[in-house]
């Protein structure tokens, strides 16, 4: 069979060697597939050395003669036996394998018809899975690379024209790149996984597919996947990046897909076996906003980011809370942004990393001092690597600023006390308004330690002098709603100072759509005691003074 007689080279090494071997005018009728059938005899003269896929070049004469023949002289040549690529001119570029194996199979599709009608593609790509994974069992389960995947859509493509299979409304060419996608990438998912302004994909179920823009718009996609295994497969596929498995024993997983993709999954028993699974595909590019646009789109005023941006920078920790996709973490990443180079930074994120603060001069030179840490989930517990561990292990980093992605357990204890040692701690939680905030902590500080709730409330507002509220309105858009202060008085009680607010002034309904009338409002200045923390960390005396009165009118900018 075809498949014993491969080595492993043709797989993952040399396969110029393959090409040698597998000349169809040299081919012994032991070597063919199984599956081959013969070529209709009228066309087995004329083209009985035309031979088809990247790997498969043709003698030069031969084609030269064919190509006459035919009358067809936009037809390109393939490649050259020997080389196995295509003479080029002076400083033209090679193309790559994937476009020298499209134009040939433009070719073929000139030549020859699909053999028995068209067929559904479900079916197609579960006869070249099946293909695949009984001839090339090595190549199916290899370890994702380009050159496996070069494969995976060299082999399939041959099976196709060998048996001159068509799909209705497909090409070759397309029917080759979807078997491949499926294959090899994650279907149709995969065009909206890496495109443009998509911050989530909901999978509610193997036929119910979301997909939020960044905008907040919210389309239900026509495509989806063809059955419940269908999606449980596609979805393992994604999580295998990551090294999670999602199965009986582990019927919830939590994985990513690249630096700033994350992704969690939920299969039966959890799920209902109809469904397939539900999962929900993060993307999140917390940098991708600038100041002006936050301004610009009224999610929060000039005045408020700078006020946020100078606390991190003279060493006051920041708290922004929110309810998920208020915008939290794109505000968060941002602030990280303007912290100067000089700011030594220490970074903890939950299995996937979403903040890129490393940032390089025009040569390549790393300007910044940063370290990007991760935390690892293992069953082994010897292995395990969690947020308390490594917010542990900061304060022998000696950072000016220590991040935590966010605070979602006992971690919160940990990083309150680090918060007290005097380093500037910025971090985002789940809440639902800026005192809220505060309980919230202190009921995750309680997983951790036994202690009373006052004396947590006591460490969390020393810990966190500013809290930054961000909410997703109902017209989908985002507003840093409230800046809040908590003011330790000199008796040792706590006060709520708010400090810039976001004021509704009208809610309507429109043709169908929401219309939200506010404006942002600076309401109070900031207290004594946080003036004087801010000089003793450096700020200069006339940004303190700033900080220190209101606006000339308390308001700024109306947004609707």
């Amino acid at each position: 069979m075809l498949g014993e007689k491969r080595s492993k080279a043709a797989f993952f090494g040399d396969s110029g060697q393959s090409v040698q071997e597998e000349k169809v005018s040299g081919m012994s009728h032991e070597a063919a597939p199984a599956e081959s059938r013969e070529p209709a005899p009228e066309l087995t003269d004329k083209f009985s050395n035309l031979q088809f896929g990247s790997d498969y070049p043709v003698g030069d004469d031969t084609w030269k003669t064919q190509k006459e023949e035919s009358g067809m002289d936009e037809l390109e040549s393939v490649a050259d036996p020997e080389t196995n690529e295509k003479e080029q001119p002076d400083g033209a570029e090679n193309p790559s394998p994937q476009r020298r194996a499209a134009r040939t199979l433009r070719t073929h599709d000139l030549f020859f018809a699909a053999e028995n009608g068209s067929r559904d593609f479900p079916s197609v790509l579960r006869e070249v899975q099946a293909y695949l994974s009984k001839e090339y069992s090595n190549l199916v389960t290899g370890d994702g690379s380009e050159e496996v995947k070069a494969q995976i859509r060299r082999f399939a493509g041959k099976y196709i024209l060998d048996h001159r299979i068509a799909v209705e409304g497909m090409t070759t060419d397309e029917l080759i790149d979807g078997i491949y996608s499926e294959m090899a990438e994650f279907g149709f998912l995969t065009k909206y996984i890496y495109g443009e302004g998509i911050e989530e994909i909901d999978v509610n179920a193997w036929d119910d597919v979301e997909v939020q823009y960044s905008g907040g718009v919210t389309k239900k996609l026509t495509e989806h996947f063809d059955s419940p295994e269908h999606a449980i497969n596609v979805v393992r596929r994604m999580l295998h990046i990551s090294g999670m498995v999602l199965d009986d024993a582990s019927p919830s997983v939590l994985g990513h897909l690249s630096k700033n993709i994350r992704i969690a999954v939920l299969k039966s028993p959890i799920v209902d076996e109809d469904v397939g699974v539900a999962a929900s595909i993060r993307i999140v590019n917390p940098q991708s906003m600038k100041k002006e646009d936050f301004v610009k789109g009224g999610t929060a005023t000039g005045q408020m980011l700078d006020f946020l941006s100078e606390c991190i920078r003279y060493g006051i920790s920041v708290c922004v809370a929110g309810a998920t996709s208020s915008g939290k973490t794109t505000l968060l990443g941002w602030l990280l942004t303007t912290i100067p180079d000089g700011k030594r930074i220490y970074s903890i994120e939950n299995g996937s990393r979403e903040l890129a603060l490393v940032r390089r001069d025009s040569e390549g030179r790393v300007k910044n001092s940063v370290i990007h840490t991760l935390t690892r989930d293992s069953e082994n517990e010897r292995q395990r690597v969690d947020q308390i561990a490594l917010l542990d292990m900061a304060l022998r980093f000696n950072p000016d600023v220590i991040v935590v992605g966010e605070m979602r357990g006992p971690e919160a204890n940990a990083a309150q006390e680090a918060a007290r040692t005097g380093v500037a701690v910025v971090t985002t939680i789940h809440s639902m308004s800026c005192d809220a905030t505060y309980r919230r902590m202190v009921s995750l500080c309680k997983r951790a330690v036994d202690m009373s709730d006052d004396t947590l409330m006591g460490f969390v507002t020393e810990a966190y002098p500013i809290v930054a509220f961000c909410k997703q309105l109902e017209n989908k858009d985002r507003r840093l709603m409230e800046i809040m202060e908590c003011e330790i008085l000199p008796d040792g009680t706590r006060s709520f100072r708010p400090l810039f607010q976001y004021q509704i002034q009208e809610n309507r309904v429109e043709n169908g759509k929401f219309i939200i009338t506010g404006e942002h409002r600076q309401v109070n200045p900031i207290s004594e005691s946080l003036a004087r923390r801010l000089m003793e960390n450096g700020m200069p005396q006339e940004m303190l003074i700033q900080l220190c009165r209101m606006s000339n009118d308390g308001k700024e900018g109306k947004t609707a």
